[in-house]
């Protein structure tokens, strides 16, 4: 009889030992479950965050494809799009009129299934959950866009990076990175994970930068920075790094110019070695731009090669200087006297070009999504004079011209840019002044900004630093080295290492987060 009661009491207890092993196996089952739609809704938001900076910024009509997980629900607010999770709101914003579609029919939330169409317009950005079923709201905008797909995928942070540069010649550049991985066939080249710094003139050791140029007298910065923006995606988009691909900024400068016979009507904002001109509606945001517009040119002609700069060096870098114009009464028909008749093939076309500040001016982190999902961008608006070396002191007064320049890089913890400004977050700019080093000077008059290089044997990086934080020093500077008179005051400091010039986050022309031209070139072919 007890051997008997053992038996039963053993059998209850493997049994009790079962049914705790499977309640500790669904437990463990369920929290991987749980973990694993944390992170398929993890990288949703993180795509729709990226997507976000995506959609802002293209002109026209887009369509995406977005997977979405189970249990989401979409509300619409504004301009904003309010996901909803396990009872957490989610919001992003787009910057646009957000309007949910089912059926045919405006409502105010949305239960997806499986994924969501976003088409996105200049104004609205549509989303439904059947793309045919809303054929007839969408119709008018369906014609021209393309649909993209977009995937949840595994979104790791980058834990590689390099912990800033320091005082030397790269200041930051070399990141010591190896997880910027390039997708040259992707809609965007590099994902933004969080990267501490990026450059494009070293990404996982290789270069997709054209060597630093030289304009000389000629004011054609617009020109030069357009014509490396394009080669740098060339490079990037057809995995062609380390060549050192020089296309010709004197063909744009010549043949897209107010003046030259049988130049398109668009060509009238850009005037050669005079420099690019850009249109402000009553807003102060820029409504058309010779910059975009040079760029836009060679998407339709195509621009050519120049190795070496040798055709631009024998023309407009040294032979056209801005102070002589008044002697050439045939300008800007010819650009001082000159035609083009350098290299003619083969042909460089841009596929797309984007004017990514048309509706205003972008935040510091759009700015960086831009920059790693586009590659190199042309920028205007710097050096223009703004009443003031460091705007965080002095007042900014807005100024109408400014420098050109490709923006390749940042970095938000630069040793070099905590001793020059104190913040150790700076953009990095390919010039095309020579490969110089020094402090960069600009004096204006309340109408124009012109700039002045203190090379660094004379002006090293401490000096420098100063005329940035101390405006009379900085008037003394240049009343002193550069004869200036009393109309003339300093407008801003720089620093320029090696021909690449360094720019903190929280200096802009006139009190804006950024410049007011950043344009984009998505893609470059080749014809022979």
């Amino acid at each position: 009889m007890k051997r008997y009661q053992l038996n039963l009491l053993s059998v209850a207890i493997i049994l009790v030992i079962i049914s705790l092993a499977f309640i500790i196996y669904y437990q463990y089952s369920m929290n991987i479950k749980k973990q694993q739609e944390n992170l398929i809704f993890e990288n949703f938001i993180n795509n729709l965050q990226n997507l976000e900076n995506t959609i802002n910024s293209i002109q026209g009509t887009t369509y995406v494809k977005v997977n979405i997980p189970n249990g989401v629900i979409l509300f619409a607010n504004g301009t904003e799009l309010i996901i909803q999770y396990n009872n957490n709101n989610y919001t992003i914003n787009f910057y646009k009129n957000v309007t949910l579609y089912n059926n045919n029919q405006n409502v105010s939330f949305l239960y997806p299934n499986n994924y969501i169409y976003l088409v996105s317009t200049n104004n609205t950005v549509f989303i439904t959950t059947n793309l045919q079923n809303s054929i007839t709201i969408l119709n008018e905008y369906l014609p021209n866009g393309t649909l993209i797909y977009i995937t949840p995928e595994n979104n790791q942070n980058n834990n590689n990076q390099n912990n800033g540069g320091s005082s030397n010649n790269n200041g930051g550049n070399n990141q010591g990175n190896n997880n910027n991985n390039i997708n040259p066939n992707a809609q965007c080249l590099v994902k933004y994970t969080g990267q501490a710094s990026f450059f494009w003139g070293d990404v996982n050791g290789n270069s997709y930068i054209p060597p630093i140029g030289d304009q000389g007298d000629c004011g054609d910065c617009w020109a030069f920075a357009s014509s490396n923006g394009i080669a740098s995606v060339y490079m990037i988009r057809n995995n062609e790094p380390n060549e050192g691909l020089q296309l010709s900024p004197a063909y744009l400068a010549i043949e897209c110019n107010n003046g030259y016979p049988n130049a398109p009507s668009y060509c009238k904002y850009n005037s050669g070695c005079r420099g690019s001109e850009t249109i402000f509606n009553e807003n102060g945001i820029p409504t058309a731009s010779g910059l975009y517009y040079g760029i836009y040119y060679t998407s339709q002609y195509g621009i050519p090669p120049d190795p070496g700069w040798s055709y631009y060096e024998s023309t407009l870098g040294n032979h056209c200087p801005q102070e002589e114009y008044q002697n050439y009464d045939s300008y800007p028909g010819d650009v001082c006297n000159f035609n083009y008749n350098g290299p003619s093939s083969p042909l460089y076309y841009p596929k797309d070009v984007i004017f990514l500040s048309q509706n205003g001016p972008l935040s510091d982190q759009q700015i960086i999504q831009d920059l790693l999902c586009y590659g190199p961008l042309v920028v205007a608006g710097l050096m223009g004079g703004t009443g003031g070396s460091n705007p965080n002191i002095y007042p900014e007064e807005y100024v109408t011209s400014g420098h050109v320049m490709l923006l390749v890089g940042y970095t938000i913890n630069s040793q070099l840019c905590q001793e020059m400004y104190g913040t150790p977050k700076c953009w990095i700019f390919e010039n095309q002044w020579g490969e110089r080093s020094g402090c960069i000077l600009v004096a204006q008059n309340g109408e124009i900004g012109v700039s002045y290089i203190c090379y660094s044997s004379i002006c090293p990086l401490t000096a420098c630093s100063e005329y940035y934080f101390n405006y009379q020093l900085c008037n003394q500077e240049l009343e002193q080295e550069f004869s200036l008179s009393s109309e003339w005051s300093c407008g801003g400091v720089y620093w320029m290492q090696d021909g690449y010039v360094y720019v903190p986050f929280d200096q802009s022309p006139y009190g804006l987060s950024f410049p007011y031209v950043v344009v984009a070139i998505q893609n470059v072919t080749l014809a022979q």
